[in-house]
């Protein structure tokens, strides 16, 4: 894990990338072993180290989010070899809808052309990694009540998170199995006493990592983000976490709605790296892949 500075202006923008490059593949495979045994047989869910990165996969959800490639040439020098040993699981895996994700600080420099020449494609969207100093954060004003989830949430949380993702019923049900877990906070946002926005972050050593967070589609833009960011970037600083870090999409153009990153943003996190995603050609999430 990337040691911490004595000061938070001794880590520059790559080193705050990176640290947010570790603590995603962390929370991920924390995921997964949350996760009940007949649930990772019935979708093959599991993480695998190749070579220093975190491999992803889940032939049974044929879902990007769960097929992916994390911190490739971030630990050590990605090869040739490595991959075609990481598209070669995939093939034998049956999945051909994943992602190998490139971070500013993958080596070496152009190993996005030797992914290239493998086959791989740039997606035309890049993911734009997001810290922020671990202080509690403003007040945000909103009729909505934000609180911890509890056990009995469970069903709200994953059919929130299924619908926000575009996820199947097994995918949703991997995050109901994170309430409760040590080192998870998972909150949600209730209106006149129903769930409407659920959100969780991960912890670890002096990092935090908002994990995931979506709202019913019929009440959003009524500040379920914005409330759900104050409670976990809050609980980060009671904890005594040092930073904050995550990512989403980056806009595709200046102009592009693109809420998740204004809201970010809002919230005082800054832009600190943008990542590359490459994948077989065609390969698409769905409407937030647009």
């Amino acid at each position: 894990m990337l040691k911490l500075a004595a000061r938070s202006a001794d880590l520059n923008d790559a080193e705050l990338a990176a640290l947010g490059e570790h603590i995603e593949a962390r929370a991920w495979t924390d995921m997964v072993a949350a996760a009940p045994g007949w649930l990772r047989r019935a979708t093959a869910l599991k993480v695998q180290e190749i070579g220093g990165a975190l491999m992803l996969s889940a032939p049974g959800l044929n879902h990007l989010w769960f097929n992916r490639v994390i911190g490739l040439g971030e630990r050590s020098m990605a090869t040739e070899k490595q991959i075609a040993e990481i598209m070669a699981r995939y093939w034998d895996l049956g999945v051909d809808r994943y992602w190998v994700h490139v971070g500013p600080c993958a080596r070496p420099a152009r190993l996005g052309r030797l992914l290239q020449e493998q086959g791989l494609v740039p997606h035309r969207r890049s993911w734009v990694k997001l810290v922020r100093p671990a202080r509690r954060a403003e007040a945000v004003r909103t009729a909505l009540r934000v609180r911890p989830a509890h056990v009995d949430d469970a069903i709200a949380v994953g059919s929130i998170v299924g619908a926000g993702f575009e996820l199947p019923q097994r995918a949703a049900e991997v995050f109901t199995h994170l309430i409760d877990r040590p080192r998870w906070r998972v909150f949600v946002a209730e209106s006149d006493g129903r769930v409407v926005a659920a959100a969780g972050m991960f912890m670890e050593g002096e990092v935090s990592y908002l994990a995931f967070a979506a709202t019913r589609e019929e009440f959003r833009r009524q500040g379920a983000q914005q409330a759900l960011l104050e409670a976990r970037i809050n609980a980060a600083a009671d904890a005594d976490s040092r930073w904050v870090a995550t990512e989403t999409g980056f806009p595709l153009t200046a102009d592009e709605p693109n809420p998740s990153y204004r809201n970010l943003l809002s919230a005082g996190f800054r832009a600190t790296a943008i990542r590359e995603n490459y994948s077989l050609p065609g390969a698409c999430w769905g409407a937030i892949d647009n």
